[in-house]
């Protein structure tokens, strides 16, 4: 008789451990499922801030190429053509870079300000 009791009540137990391992589940599950918006956004938004930080590196590359004067560049120095192919170089990584992870270049000029894709410059 003492033993049925024993096997009914950890029977009771092994019912309520069962329960409980599948509600922790279902919250676990239920839990991940309302974050993961969140946790998308949080990333996304991220990557769009190291993105527009790149971007200014980039830009400053491509002005420091342009700043050279055309004579200069000509010039038969072989130190100075060595840094400007290096800039180059790292221009077009980086643009590579950038365009592998979602960021194109645009070309806006002419074109109706699109505030999701432009920026206004002054």
């Amino acid at each position: 008789d003492g033993d049925y009791e024993a096997l009914l009540r950890l029977m009771k137990e092994n019912d309520d451990l069962k329960d409980r391992a599948l509600r922790a589940a279902a919250e676990m599950e239920n839990l991940r499922r309302r974050t993961a918006p969140d946790v998308h956004d949080a990333r996304a938004y991220a990557v769009a801030n190291f993105s527009r930080d790149m971007l200014s590196v980039s830009d400053n590359l491509r002005r420091a190429l342009d700043a050279i004067p055309a004579e200069a560049a000509a010039s038969g120095d072989a130190g100075f053509k060595a840094l400007i192919e290096g800039v180059e170089i790292t221009e077009r990584a980086m643009l590579s870079a950038l365009e592998r992870h979602g960021v194109k270049k645009l070309e806006p000029e002419g074109e109706k300000f699109h505030p999701n894709f432009h920026l206004a410059m002054f």
